[in-house]
């Protein structure tokens, strides 16, 4: 068996060989950026769109076939990462708005949907300042939660979602997992106050029954605010329920982890924009919504078109509609694209049950 000296010899030759193939590595990434900035040059001249998701996407597909040791998932990460900063050289920047402030479960989904390196994050109060924001072209998208598994439909979304003229890019789905966060210090025994959103506490109801019904309930408006706030105050007695991700933000530590009463809790965000995505290869989700003509029938007519097309529907529900009394908007989620010819005739034969129809987007499903 070799003793700690070989080893650490060892340890250094290969710390040594990761250098060298680093030195390369960013040897290589400099002439690709370089690339990068002419083929910018040559776009800008030209008028073509900076962003071309489908060739990025064949890109990005070619070399995960030729990766023997990384997982696909990790080349991909990677290569993202890559070509957004390659973006970033061309002169691009995107600005996304999320649900603030940093930390939150918005915030962690638009990191995992966009790219970071040619990407810029804002933090907005409200959906509707998110949705503003959007409409005047501050943001080029925002991200924006629509349901939780549990307690359903964030209506305030759907709303704006009916009112404003704006369209639905993409959908991500985040696992909601709460945790129990503390300045650095801190143990269950000296914990007297909680902080947090009052939906965080609907979801950790029992727990917090069961190891600390003494403590206070303070609710504020997210659930990074409440990590926010424990810090602030620096005191042992303060605790926060939110995300790991927030916790690292602001610099404390999980207590417990995993307290959230049921497992099985995710929730859905859209990234709404301006434009519609048109680069979708994969499974296809449309959403729309619609208001059903003043006769006995009329959904049950909607609905048979859908069926007799074999198209599934994988959400309906209604809305009061704002304007008229006692009148009412359903929104509807299908599976398939709204440009193809089979999708378009369905869309035709909606007439003959419906007032009015829109059309919020067609995206990319999550898998």
């Amino acid at each position: 068996m070799k003793d700690l000296d070989l080893f650490k010899l060892e340890l250094e030759e290969f710390r040594k060989e990761i250098y060298k193939i680093d030195n390369k590595l960013i040897e290589l990434l400099n002439e690709r950026g370089k690339i990068a900035q002419k083929i910018g040059d040559l776009k800008k001249e030209l008028r073509i769109e900076i962003h071309q998701l489908k060739t990025e996407k064949e890109i990005i597909e070619l070399i995960k076939q030729k990766s023997t040791i990384l997982k696909p998932m990790s080349i991909e990460a990677i290569w993202k990462e890559i070509i957004s900063a390659c973006k970033l050289i061309q002169g691009s920047m995107i600005k996304v708005g999320y649900l603030g402030p940093k930390g939150t479960f918005t915030h962690q989904a638009a990191l995992e949907y966009f790219p970071k390196a040619a990407t810029q994050f804002l933090p907005f109060n409200s959906i509707s300042e998110i949705f503003k924001n959007v409409e005047k072209d501050l943001v080029n998208y925002g991200v924006i939660p629509i349901e939780n598994s549990l307690q359903g439909t964030v209506r305030e979304t759907l709303d704006l979602l009916i009112e404003k003229d704006l369209v639905i890019y993409g959908e991500i789905e985040i696992r909601i997992i709460h945790n129990l966060l503390s300045t650095k210090d801190s143990s269950l025994s000296q914990i007297r106050h909680i902080i947090s959103h009052p939906q965080a506490f609907a979801q950790t109801r029992m727990w917090i029954k069961t190891n600390m019904p003494n403590a206070e309930l303070i609710n504020v408006n997210s659930t990074a605010e409440a990590a926010q706030r424990v810090s602030e105050l620096n005191d042992d007695s303060y605790v926060a329920i939110g995300t790991e991700f927030s916790s690292k933000k602001y610099g404390l530590k999980v207590l417990s982890s995993k307290i959230e009463d049921n497992t099985v809790n995710f929730t859905r965000f859209l990234i709404i924009s301006k434009k519609e995505n048109d680069q979708k290869e994969g499974k296809v989700k449309t959403s729309l919504i619609f208001i059903t003509k003043h006769v006995p029938g009329a959904l049950y007519g909607v609905l048979k078109i859908f069926a007799d097309a074999n198209i599934n529907l994988s959400k309906i529900e209604s809305r009061p509609r704002r304007r008229g009394r006692w009148e009412y908007i359903f929104l509807m989620d299908f599976e398939g694209d709204k440009d193809d010819p089979k999708i378009k005739k369905i869309l035709d034969k909606l007439n003959e049950n419906v007032i009015w129809y829109k059309i919020l987007g067609s995206y990319l499903m999550v898998k």
